[in-house]
Parts: C-alpha cells; sequence; structure tokens
C-alpha cells in the first residue's frame, strides 16, 4: 500500500503575470499531524499499521512515527498487539490474523509523547473474487504498449468498492555477461605500464527485479447497471519499457472496500502527491476514520480499513505481442581494447590508458580476455546483480 504523504502548508500567494516564472514557496507555519495507514484483510498474516508524522514543504517524505503502542481489538474479544519493525515507523502484528465476516475491528495507538487515537469500527468488506486478469496490445495517448485489466462482478451487488495493488516481478539478463574479475596492478605512473590480473567467476547473468505499484487505483460499480468491472485498466506497459525486454509477470491486488474507504482514498487520489501540492489549490486537512481520545479538535489523518483481499499472477514475453526486443534498461557500450596502443599520437586514443581508467574509476568489467585485448562493458550490463538480485523467486517460472 503506498505511503500517503501530507504536507500542511499555510497558502502561497502566487502572482501571476504573462510569463512563467520560478517561484520558491517556503513553509512559514508547519502543524505536526499523525498520518496513519492500514488496512487489515482476510489474508492470514502479520497484518500492518504505518505511522508517520506530516513534514514541513523542505522536508518531505514525512518523520517516521516510532516507539508508539499500537493494538487491534475485535468485538469477539480478539485482541492483537503490534511491534515496529526497526525505525521503519511500519508495525506488524506480533501474531498473524485475518479479519473475518461478522466481527468489528478498532485500532487504538498510544503515541510515545502521550496521545492517544482511536479508530471507528470497521468492519470487513464482502470478499470477491477476480473472474479475470488478462492483457491486451493498445494504444494509449498515442503510444503502443500493453495493458493489464481485470473483470470483475459481485452478483449480490453488496461490493461495488475495489481497490488495485501490483507486484511485477520481471526477469533480467545481461547482454554481456562476465564469468572473469579483472583488476589493474602495479601500475606505473611514469611508464604507464601496468599488470592486468583476471580469476574466474560464475556469470551473474540472470536475475529478477521487483518493483510495487504507486498511487491509488480504485472503481467503482454504482453508476453502472450491471455490479460487474470490466476491462479495468490496471498497469499500462509502454512497448520500449525495458522490463519486458524478457519475461515479465505481475500479481494484481484487488481489495474490496467499504463506502467510507472509497470515498477517502478517492479524496486522496484526486489531491494528488506532494508534488502536485504546491499549486494554488492547496487542500487542507483531509480527516478520516480516527481521532485523538479527549480532543477531537485535534487533527489526525489516515483511515483504517478492513477489506477482503484476493490477487491473482500472470506472465508474459513481448514476442507474445509481436513487439521488438525492448532496449537494455541503460545503454551498454562494448569496447575491444588494445594493451599495446599506449599513444594518441596515431589519431587513436591511448587503450592502454582507456583500459585502467574505465576499469578502476567506472567499474567496467571483462566480458573476454585474449591478451593483449581486452573486452570490457559496463557494470550494468555485464553483472546483473549490480542493480538486480539473482536470486529466483519462489513463484517464478518460465
Amino acid at each position: 500500500m503506498k505511503r500517503i504523504y501530507i504536507v500542511l502548508l499555510v497558502v502561497a500567494t502566487i502572482i501571476q503575470t504573462s510569463c512563467t516564472e520560478s517561484i520558491e514557496i517556503e513553509t512559514i507555519d508547519y502543524e505536526s499531524v499523525l498520518v496513519v495507514e492500514s488496512t487489515i484483510t482476510n489474508e492470514l498474516k502479520p497484518q500492518l499499521v504505518k505511522l508517520s508524522r506530516t513534514s514541513p514543504l523542505n522536508e518531505p517524505g514525512g518523520f517516521k512515527e516510532h516507539n508508539a503502542t499500537v493494538t487491534v481489538s475485535g468485538s469477539d474479544g480478539t485482541l492483537f498487539s503490534f511491534s515496529e519493525e526497526g525505525t521503519t515507523g511500519d508495525y506488524y502484528s506480533n501474531a498473524a490474523f485475518q479479519a473475518v465476516p461478522g466481527v468489528s475491528y478498532t485500532l487504538e495507538i498510544d503515541t510515545q509523547s502521550g496521545e492517544k487515537y482511536t479508530s471507528s469500527e470497521v468492519v470487513i468488506a464482502p470478499a470477491v473474487a477476480m473472474d479475470n486478469v488478462y492483457t491486451e496490445l493498445i494504444t494509449k495517448d498515442g503510444e503502443q504498449g500493453i495493458s493489464v485489466f481485470v473483470d470483475t462482478q459481485d452478483p449480490t451487488g453488496n461490493a461495488k468498492y475495489f481497490r488495485y495493488e501490483y507486484e511485477e516481478t520481471y526477469k533480467v539478463v545481461a547482454p554481456f555477461p562476465s564469468s572473469l574479475t579483472i583488476s589493474i596492478e602495479n601500475f606505473n605512473a611514469q611508464t604507464g605500464t601496468y599488470d592486468v590480473v583476471t580469476s574466474p567467476r560464475e556469470p551473474e547473468e540472470v536475475c529478477y527485479s521487483t518493483e510495487f505499484s504507486t498511487g491509488i487505483i480504485q472503481t467503482s460499480t454504482t453508476e453502472l447497471t450491471d455490479n460487474q468491472v470490466l476491462r479495468f485498466p490496471v498497469r499500462f506497459i509502454p512497448a520500449d519499457n525495458s522490463v519486458l525486454r524478457s519475461r515479465y509477470s505481475i500479481l494484481v491486488k484487488q481489495y474490496t472496500q467499504s463506502i467510507e474507504a472509497a470515498t477517502f482514498y478517492k479524496i486522496i487520489n484526486e489531491l494528488g502527491s506532494v508534488e502536485s501540492l504546491l499549486s494554488q489549490g492547496q487542500p487542507g486537512y483531509v480527516p478520516g476514520n480516527i481521532s485523538a481520545v479527549g480532543d477531537p479538535s485535534k487533527k489526525v489523518i489516515g483511515f483504517f480499513e478492513a477489506s477482503s483481499f484476493t490477487s491473482e499472477r500472470i506472465y508474459f514475453n513481448y514476442e507474445d505481442f509481436g513487439l521488438e526486443i525492448p532496449p537494455f534498461f541503460i545503454e551498454c557500450d562494448y569496447l575491444i581494447l588494445d594493451y599495446r596502443d599506449n599513444t594518441a599520437l596515431d589519431n587513436d586514443p591511448n587503450e592502454r590508458d582507456v583500459l585502467r581508467t574505465y576499469v578502476n574509476f567506472f567499474d567496467y568489467q571483462l566480458v573476454v580476455s585474449n591478451d593483449p585485448f581486452y573486452h570490457i562493458a559496463k557494470i550494468e550490463c555485464t553483472v546483473c546483480t549490480s542493480f538486480s538480485s539473482n536470486v529466483r523467486p519462489d513463484f517464478w517460472t518460465d
């Protein structure tokens, strides 16, 4: 779930002229407000409560709220305690649990400064499974790409509000896998000579990267005759996006929401990100379902939600859509350098010096060694673990 970062500002005076000017906006006044984010679900797992504080404009991102006492109580007498993971502001339940129908849940927070907060009672929204997660090659805003769609429906009509997240995992294959390490040793500054030392290593050719959705993705069926979601776009991937270069997988997560939760997240979504808040229309305070005990006028931002959850994973390759292979994540230059070439007087770079510079200062890796010729390339193009992981996910299938 994406963190909600809210910055409270006084309204900046913006003078409009006939031309665009850069205007430095400063935080003249600032109020520290607790920000709470939590969605407990019907998954049996350690549930999560995120706590932070609003921050002034010159320190965006929010401050983490540490050392709070966090509990969730159920109307059936259950009580679950939470503990902070490190200094992240993320509080996980000490025991795995799941929200169940017919039970109302309440979140309580005691901060280290002595403030007390409580949520209104929430009940889990009805469970609805996704009917289908599928892909199509489309053109969006003049750009060709692959769109991931969701179909879902609730014949009972009890579930009308849906929020989506996704995790995308993609294979990273190094264009020039390196099976040798290289180092420059015994450099003589006067003669420009040195020793090139190589040794074998296991090529790190295939890696896997995972990224998470950002923003708020939601829809509803309230204005539809049939209570079903059809062709709802969860993710659009441009055809030239490097994540499609090898095999790609996406895990789509669907949360069934209450009308109160859906309304809150809709407002947050319309207000936009921190960057978009820097405009003439400042949003001000957005109340949720959490309040300060004994002081209802005290501000707190956030929402405590109980939601039914379902997910589905699909895989595909760019070839499935007749697309050309996308470019690699960075531009990969491949250099073949001759150690014997130690002069630039022949209208050619001093390749011996280039080799030492690129290896020592730019971390280029050795692809092929055929003394006196050395084939080198950027580390991202030769050793995929330089920006990804060679640990194959348990769920992965080729």
